[in-house]
């Protein structure tokens, strides 16, 4: 049964739940108002039955026949000892005759005074009745009236309010209706949201209502839920792609030294490679490639141990040592480069910031290794450390033809090249700057990419200082 109350619209419920309430209160209303009608009604009558006792009486047994049968509103029932002597009066105009019993001297009704009441003989009313007595022989009487009036006033009063219960039932049904329709219109707008939610349109949302009730509180909730599951959604999609993209691209690194390995194996192995020489050069061409692929490798394994977020090993490192010591690196792979460690704002003083001296160092041997292959030959590299607004910074300046907005946009991107077929000869794998980025991030610090004064690119690196 409650599963099929379920089933009905909530707008039906609550219609059905008003008029059962309002129905149920109509009706002890009605019932409550006739019963105290009808006790009002009755003690009016009491009192009446009180005041007139003893004058119908003494009018009745006293006087002469004749004024017994004048018009009279009274019942009146004449009880002696003997009942050859009894008598009963009936009212004027009145056919029912009460069923009234015979009232003993000692009966507590005629002892204590109360009124009573008694049916008719036909069962078409009923009748109330007061008795006394008479003399000290045992004669008792009683005096009494038809209720039919006061029946006929709360029955008439039952009707009008069963009727009167069915029209405000049914106004309140009509009203009650438009009311919970009206009111469960926000409840329909967040239904409407939730169907177009379920279709795939994350981007909806719940109307903002100004009032302060709980459709509004509720509202609220759920257009913040929306809002961080389009965002989880978000970020899964762009997680997805960029994983997509990462594997087509590894795939496509993989491929070209994997394609070359296997055509001078098949070169070898077809008897092509005749002389040493040619086999040297077939060696030295494998080795290359291997080495590529090993970088790679190695590069992407780092990029994958960033992605993990693993924590890295903190401890208070010297920039300035660490820049000095990656310049000295390069001045070793590129001598005839004019390679400079100088300072950001003036003389160069230590730098301690708290991180992983071997991220740190990949940072900044990254950053080298970039300009090394980019900057064009000869062209002279500044490596500036210094602090700047309270943060550690650290500086790779070339200067050679530097690059546009569009380049400077995606520089840190994995797998994104300038100038792919470069890039490649000169064992570039596209990755180095994505690795600088993320093991950035993981020190919380900042890197960014703009022009060189004059000409070039400057990488700028800033961490916070150790405490």
């Amino acid at each position: 049964m409650v599963r099929g109350l379920e089933s009905i619209p909530l707008t039906y419920r609550l219609v059905v739940i008003l008029l059962v309430l309002l129905m149920a209160a109509l009706t002890l209303s009605s019932f409550a108002t006739s019963y105290l009608m009808r006790r009002d009604l009755l003690a009016s009558t009491d009192q009446q039955l009180r005041s007139v006792k003893d004058p119908v009486a003494r009018q009745l047994i006293y006087y002469s026949d004749d004024d017994r049968t004048l018009p009279n509103a009274y019942a009146f029932a004449y009880m002696p000892v003997d009942e050859d002597r009894r008598q009963a009066i009936n009212p004027t105009a009145e056919q029912s005759q009460p069923a009234l019993p015979y009232l003993a001297p000692d009966d507590s009704r005629v002892v204590t005074g109360r009124p009573f009441t008694v049916p008719s003989t036909d069962g078409t009313t009923q009748w109330r009745f007061i008795a006394g007595t008479v003399d000290t022989q045992g004669t008792t009487y009683a005096v009494g009236i038809p209720l039919r009036g006061q029946q006929h006033t709360v029955a008439r009063l039952l009707s009008l309010t069963f009727v009167i219960g069915v029209v405000v039932s049914i106004i309140s049904g009509v009203l009650g209706w438009f009311a919970t329709q009206r009111a469960l219109r926000p409840l329909r707008k967040i239904e409407d949201v939730a169907a177009a939610i379920a279709a795939g349109d994350l981007s909806r949302r719940v109307p903002v209502r100004t009032s302060h009730d709980e459709v509004a509180s509720l509202s609220d909730s759920l257009n913040v839920m929306l809002g961080r599951i389009e965002g989880s959604f978000s970020a899964q999609e762009a997680s997805e792609t960029r994983m997509r993209q990462f594997v087509a691209d590894a795939s496509h690194e993989l491929r070209t030294p994997l394609a070359t390995v296997r055509g001078y194996a098949e070169l070898y192995r077809q008897g092509a490679i005749a002389d040493e020489v040619a086999l040297d050069t077939s060696m030295q061409r494998i080795e290359g490639e291997a080495s590529r692929m090993s970088v790679l490798v190695d590069d992407l394994l780092t990029l994958a141990r960033l992605d993990d977020e693993r924590p890295l090993e903190h401890a208070e490192v010297d920039l300035l040592v660490l820049c000095a010591e990656a310049a000295h690196d390069a001045r070793a792979r590129d001598p005839e480069r004019p390679i400079h460690l100088v300072g950001l704002t003036g003389e160069l003083s230590p730098v301690v910031v708290r991180g992983d001296d071997a991220g740190l160092r990949q940072v900044v041997g990254n950053l080298l290794s970039n300009a090394l292959m980019h900057a064009g030959s000869g062209v002279p590299i500044e490596v500036a450390v210094g602090t700047a607004d309270g943060r550690a910074v650290v500086e790779v300046r070339d200067h050679g033809v530097g690059m546009d907005d569009e380049t400077a946009a995606r520089v840190f991107e994995r797998f994104f090249r300038a100038d792919k077929a470069r890039s490649r000869a000169k064992g570039g794998s596209g990755l180095g700057l994505a690795i600088v980025a993320a093991l950035v991030e993981q020190h919380h610090g900042e890197v960014s990419v703009g022009p060189t004064p004059g000409g070039g690119a400057t990488f700028r690196v800033t961490l916070p200082l150790a405490a």
